[in-house]
């Protein structure tokens, strides 16, 4: 009895201490969600910014980081600039737009950043919606090369017996 009730009152304290540390943690006083506006090729990631600190906020670029920054592959960090700069009062919202581009398919975080040099982070389950909606779109097969063996016997038997057909019917022709 004794056991099950320090496992217990361990749990409770780990729930407990989770749930004060999340508590504690600084709230970015500026809320951000994305979307796509479509599915086709050509989509926007549709950002919609909302400031809710007592201050204003400058809007100057968009960060996105890849999934597996310094691993040998050349990827790195993005920053894509808005058009002109974004000024978001207090107590107002932004709705502002991005072409849709390879980085953002395997991205970790997607952030909008103010002048201050501050992220405001997408939430990940946003962001994880919009790469499954553009892995649906360009979602393809992937061949292997015994795949292209059989595509080119296939091929190669179709233009034998083809060729055999055309030969046999030539061959009536100039018998008949």
């Amino acid at each position: 009895m004794a056991q099950v009730l320090t496992l217990v009152s361990l749990l409770s304290a780990v729930v407990l201490l989770w749930y004060l540390k999340d508590r504690s943690r600084p709230r970015d006083p500026v809320h951000v969600s994305i979307r796509l506006d479509g599915s086709a090729p050509g989509a926007h990631l549709l950002w919609n910014v909302v400031n809710t600190s007592p201050a204003a906020v400058t809007l100057t670029h968009f960060a996105i980081t890849p999934r597996h920054a310094g691993d040998g592959r050349g990827e790195s960090s993005a920053d894509i600039p808005l058009p002109q700069e974004e000024k978001i009062e207090p107590g107002a919202r932004a709705h502002l737009s991005m072409d849709v581009d390879w980085r953002l398919v395997l991205a970790r975080a997607v952030a909008v950043c103010d002048t201050q040099g501050a992220e405001h982070l997408a939430p990940g389950d946003q962001l994880r919606l919009v790469q499954g909606q553009l892995h649906e779109v360009i979602d393809r097969r992937i061949s292997s090369a015994r795949d292209w063996l059989f595509g080119a016997a296939n091929l190669a038997f179709g233009v034998m017996i083809l060729g055999l057909g055309f030969f046999m019917l030539m061959w009536i022709i100039a018998t008949g």
